[in-house]
């Protein structure tokens, strides 16, 4: 077989093999033998006529093919590249942080909330107020919603698609949710859960400790997280462990910091509702239905009202 010793050949089989396709499946697709394309990667030249195809096909340039200019990425691909070597660059002076990391996360979904306003196209900084001034950008759209608190003491960003069957398909009117709020607002139960946030990975702690620190009686304290545990049956928030003693075994929990993330998610959307922003950098509304379907509303409160739900 004859060695490969030109530019195409070699960005031809690149591609072929990165593509995933075979020496006889580009063929069929250019309608060619596999004989050809085999001479192509090994040192010949397609005709003419071939080549807007094969450019088409690997999705690169005529000029890519002939080792004129680099491959073109995807927008995706160069977001990611960009936050690679910025992570890198971190890891290399020592950072462990990544704060600039997430400032440059943070600048690219800000980049996509203001694409929403149709008549700008171009970048400009989120412009975070100062301390103690709560600002905030709301987008809204029948596709879903984008809401950026601003706010220099808690920046986030929550970006929301819509179902195709709407919000009600997953937010349910039941008993479980009202359960969940009547748990949150017993005493002591926030103090619990703020705790047991303050925890690192290996930390855990034991009902004696919580008891003291909740000003709580032991008995009540173990009554919480019994409800607590139970209601999260599957371990993605709070974990309960046995500590092995002297005279027996003690219990004692830990936060799951990865399943703790919606409930943080959930704390600062709250916060936003009880002191919502001063104005708006921008607010946008492109939403021409309403939230939630007044039929499915209706047939649900029935539904709760007829001991159904």
């Amino acid at each position: 077989m004859a060695k490969i010793t030109n530019v195409f050949s070699i960005n031809l089989q690149a591609l072929r093999k990165k593509k995933g396709v075979t020496q006889e499946q580009l063929a069929s697709y250019l309608g060619v033998s596999p004989q050809a394309v085999s001479k192509w990667e090994n040192g010949s030249y397609p005709e003419g006529d071939l080549l807007p195809k094969i450019s088409e096909y690997f999705e690169v340039s005529i000029s890519y093919l002939y080792g004129q200019e680099s491959e073109k990425k995807s927008f995706e691909q160069m977001v990611l590249d960009e936050l690679y070597t910025l992570n890198e660059k971190e890891s290399q002076t020592g950072g462990c942080n990544h704060k600039d990391y997430f400032e440059k996360l943070l600048d690219i979904v800000w980049a996509g909330q203001i694409a929403c306003w149709k008549n700008n196209k171009y970048y400009y900084k989120r412009g975070v107020p100062e301390k103690g001034v709560r600002t905030a950008s709301v987008i809204s759209d029948d596709a879903g919603f984008g809401y950026f608190n601003l706010n220099v003491e808690k920046q986030y960003y929550a970006l929301v698609k819509e179902p195709e069957d709407g919000f009600m398909s997953n937010i349910k009117l039941s008993e479980e949710l009202r359960t969940f709020f009547r748990t949150l607002s017993e005493p002591g139960v926030l103090e619990i859960l703020f705790f047991l946030m303050s925890e690192r990975w290996n930390e855990a702690v034991s009902v004696s400790t919580l008891s003291e620190i909740v000003g709580m009686e032991e008995e009540k304290v173990q009554k919480i997280m019994d409800r607590m545990v139970a209601a999260d049956s599957s371990g993605k928030i709070i974990a309960c462990i046995n500590v092995v003693r002297a005279d027996g075994k003690e219990k004692a929990y830990s936060i799951e910091q990865s399943g703790v993330v919606p409930f943080i998610v959930m704390l600062l959307s709250v916060n936003s509702l009880m002191y919502p922003p001063y104005g708006y950098t921008m607010q946008i509304s492109n939403r021409s239905k309403a939230w939630f379907d007044r039929d499915k509303v209706v047939e649900m409160i029935k539904e709760v009202r007829n001991g159904r739900v």
